[in-house]
Order: structure tokens, then sequence, then C-alpha cells
């Protein structure tokens, strides 16, 4: 058989198993009740199992199925619902089955097990367990600051013998009143709709059940079992229409009769839009897909949005009885998005009217906190538009959005609706596909700058290229059939993409590992990462992203040419230099990567160049100095850090950390051949306008700031530089006018680093430690211009090549002034106040004694092993420029190893006890900020240990200047 007839053949194979899917979607549908296939939670189950009914006087329990199902899904160790990563799903459904065991021990009516209280003990075990070691503040699902107390408060009526005594309870306790604090009774009692009822279970004892009837919608309670469940059970007069849909949900939703009942209930809109949304966009066609049941499908759909005004929800039931009411973004944008892939155009300006903000698109009215995947499926939707550019401004603000909260995500990209972060990435990806594919937009094209569309592409590239990062072995995500289609999805829109046209090979392969491993995996276990109240499977959209994905693999690659800014063209990208992987790969750090992952890091860098060559003269004006080798190297220093290590820290850091390490090296470039030459005959005067320069920029008195696209944060694009401080009297200055720039550009360098938003946002305590740092930078560069002046004078009395005058040892100078010189004590300064704003909120970074005592022993050690390495490289260097170096040092005279190549073993002999040292440091400031963090929360300890990865990606930046400096020099020699 021919290699095209194979090809027809597999195209066939997957056309028929996507029919057969969109068959299966379809085939319970109730016209009703909607369908889903949701799976099914021990969490509603348990409410459900709570009904009683009295009839003729008989009280009984009205769904013991339910129950029956508990029972039979309890784990070994007590608990439900661990299915899921996620520590809320099994203490939300622990606590409501424990409830449901506490009430039929109490209450046994026609159910009767044996095994009930031994079960009971063990659920509040593993409960308590649970809630020991859970991290409040990383829990994203729906409703839980006010679900969990009340979970509590109920299951201690029942035992007051119960007890929950947990290190986050306070965390908890501070969440539920800032939600409650918006909440009030008599809002549920009107007609408006929240989000609210589909967690009634929440408000059991706070509100009269009675007066919120009137939010049912055929039977339900906003699509939630257990909030109907509540609701039956609180209600002066019985229901039947909420009795029925409980009993329909029991018989036809995942749980087919067994007892078990999904979160949410039915899911029409939201599953029928995101099959076939999600296999079209993997490349099937129409025709492909053509089917009655297709038909039924976008009928549905239609006529949801006619009758919806133009806008929906996740289905029928969880909708309002007015327009808007239950509606939200992301089903609205997917459904038009689906209908629109199927010839059938359906009006965005109702989804604009209801969902647009200022800043971005919510998924709903009095949304917490802005979706990411919702903001990317409305761009996407919106760019689908036949006329688009009727809608450029909202492209815009959806991109501007989402370029925000890429650049400023710490580790991995969040999302409320999906535990994956491969789940947001494939948005972001399509999203900036189809993006570029209307580039020829006029109206779109116009509103775009070069800011804009360097961080979009450098958002598009991290996604992918950390996509490829983290690929098994066995070439799947996660182990999981769901994530690896995703992660293959990614890759298909990179092959599209030219920035990674020079990485084709590469980006083949990891789509063919994670294809063979979609297809030797037959059966694909939906995996629990959607997010309601618990999260949950869907089976049907799992074989959905496999097919997709399938059909995108098999689909070829179409390179689509992305809008060049003026520093940054494809043509740029294919001519990029792969010598400096070469570079790389000589030093320690880098010999084991792989040359595709230093060759990825390359081209992201690149991506940087045209944000940081606006801002090359931000500061220093370079006058008369050899071109700056270390301004192309700088970016990929901190991108081969990071991804080398999968620190994955936050884009606008990692852009704020090569602004200040190339201002580090022009700072020292500007004291070398204009400050100090300037004032060589009074350099005391120098040092004075440094402390006068310090002591004036107040960071308490930074400029108004404003968002800016340099950083994703608050930053001032053009800062209003204060005036410069008075030039000392006693300057004896040949050339004021060159005095009064020197001052200048002091004040612009000090004002830029003290002034940044990241800094004005840290403690008192880390911003006072920076400004002491940075008047020691700027100082030591004073005082090795004198110990230069010294040499010089030793080496014209014929001292040979040593420092005879030297006032203090060796140990002594390169732990201090040398090492001060390198800028690593105030970079590391820098850093502290960076990370003491974004993950302290304004705390100390090292909270206690010890951590500030082993983080500056971390940072002394760092900065002397650098600065040993940069003289062990550039030993000709500052022979010629007439530089202080290490070997000039008369304890070198006496090594053992006569001659230049002896002394320069010892040098780095000393440079790997350094080493050690650092290494040492680190492990015991990790060890002291676990112990710190111990005393506080889980949250503390995991928040110590992401920072401590921080730290070790910055230090690996900095070691690897220094190994660079073993393999060549990097410093520009003065003209």
């Amino acid at each position: 058989m021919n290699v095209n007839a194979q090809d027809a053949l597999q195209a066939q194979d997957l056309n028929e198993r996507a029919i057969a899917l969109i068959r299966r979607a379809v085939q319970d549908y109730d016209f009703k009740y909607g369908s889903g296939t949701m799976s099914c939670a021990a969490y509603d189950t348990a409410w459900v199992s709570l009904v009683t009914k009295t009839t003729n006087g008989a009280k009984y329990w009205l769904f013991p199925e339910c129950f029956d199902y508990l029972l039979r899904t309890q784990a070994s160790d007590g608990s439900w619902g661990k299915e899921s990563n996620s520590q809320i799903d099994g203490i939300l459904s622990t606590a409501a089955a424990l409830l449901s065991l506490l009430r039929h021990v109490a209450e046994p009516l026609q159910v009767s097990d044996e095994t009930i209280v031994q079960r009971t003990e063990n659920a509040a075990l593993s409960l308590c367990s649970q809630l020991s070691a859970w991290r409040v503040s990383e829990t994203v699902h729906v409703g839980y600051e006010l679900i969990v107390p009340t979970m509590l408060s109920l299951l201690q009526n029942e035992a007051p013998d119960l007890t929950f005594d947990f290190e986050d309870s306070d965390e908890l306790a501070r969440a539920q009143a800032k939600k409650l604090s918006k909440f009030k009774a008599e809002h549920l009692y009107t007609k408006m709709q929240t989000t609210a009822i589909h967690s009634l279970e929440a408000f059991v004892g706070i509100i009269d059940f009675d007066k919120v009837a009137h939010h049912k919608l055929q039977g339900s309670m906003m699509g939630s079992p257990s909030a109907t469940a509540a609701y039956l059970m609180n209600a002066t007069n019985w229901d039947e229409d909420a009795e029925a849909y409980l009993k329909h949900v029991i018989q036809s939703s995942a749980g087919q009769g067994s007892g078990g009942v999904p979160s949410a209930y039915p899911s029409t809109y939201f599953e029928y839009t995101w099959v076939i949304s999600t296999l079209m966009q993997g490349g099937f066609a129409e025709t492909d897909l053509e089917c009655p049941e297709l038909a039924k499908m976008t009928d549905i759909l239609t006529r949801a949005f006619r009758n919806e005004k133009g806008v929906i929800g996740f289905d029928i039931l969880m909708m309002g009885k007015a327009p808007h009411m239950g509606s939200d973004v992301d089903d609205t944008a997917k459904g038009i998005l689906s209908l629109g892939m199927l010839g059938i155009d359906i009006d965005v300006n109702p989804m604009i009217e209801a969902f647009e903000t200022d800043t971005h698109f919510q998924t709903y009215p009095s949304e917490r906190d802005p979706s990411f995947s919702a903001n990317c499926n409305v761009l996407i939707t919106l760019l689908h538009q036949q006329n688009a550019s009727l809608f450029a401004p909202q492209i815009l603000k959806t991109v501007r959005f989402l370029c925000e909260t890429w650049w400023n995500t710490d580790g991995q990209i969040k999302n409320k609706w999906n535990t994956s972060h491969l789940y947001p990435s494939v948005l972001l990806v399509e999203a900036y596909t189809a993006f570029w594919k209307e580039h020829n937009n006029f109206q779109v094209l116009r509103l775009i700058d070069d800011e804009l569309v360097s961080r979009f592409a450098i958002a598009f590239f991290q996604a992918c290229l950390r996509t490829m990062l983290q690929q098994h072995e066995d070439g799947s995500w996660d182990k999981m059939a769901e994530s690896t289609a995703h992660g293959v999805l990614i890759l298909c829109e990179a092959r599209k993409s030219a920035l990674f046209g020079s990485l084709q090979a590469h980006v083949d392969a990891a789509i063919s590992r994670g294809v063979k491993f979609l297809v030797s995996n037959g059966e694909h276990a939906a995996a629990y990462c959607w997010v309601e109240k618990v999260s949950y499977a869907s089976p049907i959209l799992t074989e959905a992203y496999v097919l997709s994905a399938l059909k995108a693999a098999n689909g070829g690659a179409t390179t689509i040419r992305p809008i060049e800014s003026k520093a940054w063209t494809t043509e740029m990208l294919s001519r990029l230099s792969l010598k400096p992987a070469y570079l790389f790969r000589q030093t320690p750090l880098f010999s084991g990567v792989s040359e595709f992952e230093l060759h990825a890091s390359i081209v992201e860098a690149s991506l940087f160049q045209p944000l940081l060559r606006r801002r090359r003269l931000l500061v220093f004006p370079r006058k008369d100095m050899e071109k700056d080798k270390y301004f192309d190297l700088i970016p990929l220093t901190w991108t081969a850090c990071n991804n080398r290590s999968r620190a994955f820290a936050p884009t606008a850091f990692l852009y704020e950390m090569m602004i200040v390490s190339f201002l580090n090296y022009q700072a020292d470039e500007f004291m070398e051949a204009v400050a100090g030459p300037a004032y060589l005959g009074n350099l005391d005067a120098l040092r004075k306008l440094i402390d006068c320069t310090i002591s004036s920029a107040e960071v308490e008195n930074s400029t108004t700031t404003t968002k800016d696209l340099d950083t994703g944060i608050a930053s001032s694009e053009t800062p209003t530089w204060t005036p410069p401080p008075s030039i000392p009297e006693d300057s004896s200055m040949d050339d004021p006018d060159q005095d009064g720039e020197v001052a200048s550009i002091l004040a612009r360098f000090t004002q830029y680093i003290l002034e940044r938003p990241g800094v004005a946002a840290a403690s008192a305590w880390s911003r006072k430690w920076l400004r002491r740092e940075l008047r020691i930078f700027l100082q030591a560069h004073i005082t090795q211009t004198k110990d230069n002046i010294r040499f010089s004078h030793d080496m014209k009395l014929g001292n040979g090549k040593y420092y005879a005058s030297a006032t203090e040892s060796y140990f002594c100078w390169v732990r201090s002034t040398s090492a001060d010189h390198t800028s690593c004590p105030y970079a590391f300064s820098f850093v502290n106040c960076l990370l003491s704003s974004s993950m302290a909120n304004g705390g100390d970074c090292f909270g206690t004694m010890g951590e500030k005592y082993l983080g500056a022993d971390v940072c002394r050690h760092l900065a002397t092993m650098c600065r040993m390495y940069n003289d062990y490289g550039s030993v000709s260097r500052d022979q010629a420029e007439g530089n202080l170096n290490s070997l000039n040092f008369t304890e070198f005279d006496n090594e053992w190893d006569a001659g230049t190549e002896g002394e320069k073993a010892a040098l780095f002999r000393v440079a790997e006890y350094e080493r050690s040292c650092l290494d040492g440091a680190l492990s015991h400031l990790e060890k002291e900020g676990d112990l710190a963090a111990g005393l506080r929360s889980p949250d503390a300890r995991q928040l110590n240990r992401r920072r401590m990865v921080i730290w070790r990606m910055f230090c690996d930046v900095t070691d690897l200047f220094g190994q660079l400096y073993v393999v060549r020099d990097l410093a520009s020699r003065m003209g």
C-alpha cells in the first residue's frame, strides 16, 4: 500500500471515529433536560443521598442508591474524590460523604449496613488528614470559600466531638470573610441570578430556601444536583419538579442508574460546543463530520442562541429566565465559533455587550478573577469573524490582557476551569495562530505596535517550547491521553509558525512521539482535570481532543509568517548564529544540555532583542565604547538558565533582569571610561557625588506609574528623572560640562534602579539593603580605580607584576572591593526586592535573622566565585589595560607551579572552593526557610521552595557569566 493510500485510510478512520463521538454525545439528549457525560462526583452524590421524603406518614431515604454508591466508592483510607490531583476534591467529597454517613448512622430508616460506623471513623480521620495538608491559597474551585466552612459546620452539628484544627484555617476564614463581604442573602430572594444559586448548599442555615424557589428551572437550581438537593431538603413544601430532576440525573447522567451523579447536569451546550470546535480546529472539515447527529447538535445550539438573545451558558438549566442571566462568555464564544465553522453566523455584539470590561472579558458578572482561557476563546472567536476589523479594539484589548497575564505568571500558566497548564497553553497558541492569520487586516494591524508584537511572540514561543521540554520519554504529557493531546495540538501550532522554522525537525519528532503514545493506548482514560465545585472528567472531551490531535498531526504544517517588527524579522531569525550554543556547551553548567534546548533558547532570547534594544541607551550613552558584545548574550543567559532549570520564572522578571544586567555592564563601563577619568584628580569628590546621588533617590517618592508593556507590571515608559544632586564644591573639574553629565547619568541610573515598581512595593528592609548595595557597587569602582593607580605605580617602580603596595590581603580584597565591583551583591539585593513585592506581599523575602544571614552568605560566595572566574579569563585584558587582577596579589608569588598557568590553576582551585561554599550556603538557606515557613503554614513552605527555585536560577545566571569568562573574555574593550 502506498503512503497516500495509507494516509487516506487513516483519515477515513479518524472521520468515522469523530462521527461516532458526535453520535455518542447526542444519543441521550432529552428535550426537557438536555444531556451530559460529566463524571460522577462523590460530593454531589452525597448531597443527593441526604434527601428524605415522608409518604403516608412514613419517612424514608429518597435515593438509597446514592448512598450505596458512596459505600461502594469509599477508598481504603476512608476518603472520596482523590481521583484528581486537587486537594479540594478530596476534602469536599469526603466531608459531604461523612455528613451522609453520620446522618444515616443517626437515622438508618430503610438503609442498613453494619460497616457504617467503621466507615464513619475512617472518613473522619481522612478528612482531618486532608485538611492538615490543604494549601488554601492554591485552590481555584468554584465557591470553596463558602462551601467548606458550611460543610465543617454541618459536620460539627451532627458530631460535636469532631474538631477541625488545621494550619490553613485562618487563611480559609479570611477567604470566607472576603466572599461574604460581597454577599447579601436578600440578593438571592430577588429575580437577579448569580452563580451563588449553583452553590445553594453553602447557605444552609443562612437563607430561607422558600424564598429562592423562583430560581428553579425544570426542577433544577442552575444545573447543580447538590444545590437542588439542598433546596429540596430545606424548602417548607415538597417540590415534585426538583425530585423529578434528581431522578432524571441519577438515571441519565454518567452514573446510568448506579446512584452516582455529576457536579453539574446537564452540560449540553458545553459539550456540544467543545466537541465541534475542538474537532474542526484540529482539521476536520464539515463534510468529514456530516451526519444527522451533527445537524441535531447544530439545531440545538442555533435555537439556544436565538432563545437566549445571543448568549448562552453551560446548558439551558444553567440559564436564567431573562436574557444574559446564567450565561457565560466561555460557552458563548465557543458556541459562536462552532456554528461559524459550520457556516452559521451568530452576531458577536451581544457577547461583547454582556461580558466586555475595561481590560478583558469577564466569564460572568461579578467574577472574582479573570479567566485566561475564556479570553483566549473570545479572541479566537473574534478573529474568526469575517468582519474582524470591526472588533479591532476588543481584539487588541484581549491580546494585551493575555500577554500581561502570561508575562506576570510565575511558573506554569494557571486557569480556573482546568487544572492542567496545557489547556490554557493550547488555547493561547491557537489564538496566536489565528491572530497572525489576520495580519493582513489593516484595521487590526494598525493598532498593534512592535512592543505587543514581540510580547505576544514571546508568550507563544514560551508556551510551545516549555511544552516540548516537559514531554515524557514515552511521548506523553502527564501520562494522560487528554494532556498528551493538548501537547500534540500545541506543537502542531508551533510547526505552523516561522518562529520554529529552524527547529522543525525537533517539533516533528516530538509530535510523532506524542501520536505514538495516543495510538498505543487505545482506551483513553479521561482525566479529572476540569474544574467545577470539584474536578471532573469528561470522556467525550478527552476523545475529542485525542481525535483532534491525531487529525492535526496527520495534516502537515502550513507555515505562517508572523507580523514583523522593525527590529525583528523572520529572515533575521533564519540567520541567527548558533555559536553561543557552542560557547555555552563548553561550560560545566551547560555541558549536558542538548543542542536543541540551547538552539531554542537562542531563538527565545532573540525575541527579547527588539524590546531590549529600544532601551539600550535608556540610561548610559556609551560614548567611545567598542561594540557591547555582552548585549547579545545577556538575554540568552536568562532564557537558557530558565529553561535548563525548568524554573519558568515570570517573563516580566526575566525581562526586568535582562535590562538590569546590561545596565550593570554599562555602569561598569561608564565608571571606568567616563566618571573615573573625569574625576581622576579628585576621586573623593566622585565618591561624595555618589553618596549624594543615592541619598537623594527616595524610593517612597517614586514617579507616577502606569501599566506598561515593558514588563507587564506598572512602570514608567519614559521616566521623569529628578534633577541631579548638586555637584560637590571641591570637585576640581577641568570640564564642568562633563561634570554635570556624570552627575546627570548617575542620577538616571540610581533612579531607574531604586524606583522600579517591584522595588517600590518591596519591604523597607529590602529597599534599604538595595540602596546600601547600590552605593557599595558604585563606590567599589572608585576603590578599584585607586587600586589600579597604586598597582600602576608599583609597576613603574619595577616591583614586577605583583601588587606590593596592597593595603589588604587577597582574601579580604576579593571578598570585598573585588566582589562588590562585579555588581552581583547589588543585583542580588535587587532580586530580593522583586521577590519581596511579588512573592512575600511586600514583606521580607528573607523573613528571619537566619535567612537574612544565610542569604547574605550565599551572595558573598557567589560574587567572590564569579570575580575569581572573571579574573581567570581576563588576565591578558587586565594586563593590557593596567587593571588589577587577582593574580597580581603577592599571595600568588609563592605558588609551587611557577608561571601564569600555575597561578591560574591556583585561582581556579579557590574559585571551586567558593563554589562548594555557595552550594552549602544555598542548602542551608533552603532548610532555614523551610524551618521558618513550617512555623507558619504549608503555603509558606511551598512558597519558600518556589523562591529558592528562582534564587538558584539567579545563581546559575551569575555563575554562567563567570564560567563564560573562563571560556572567553566577554567584556568590551574601551576605546
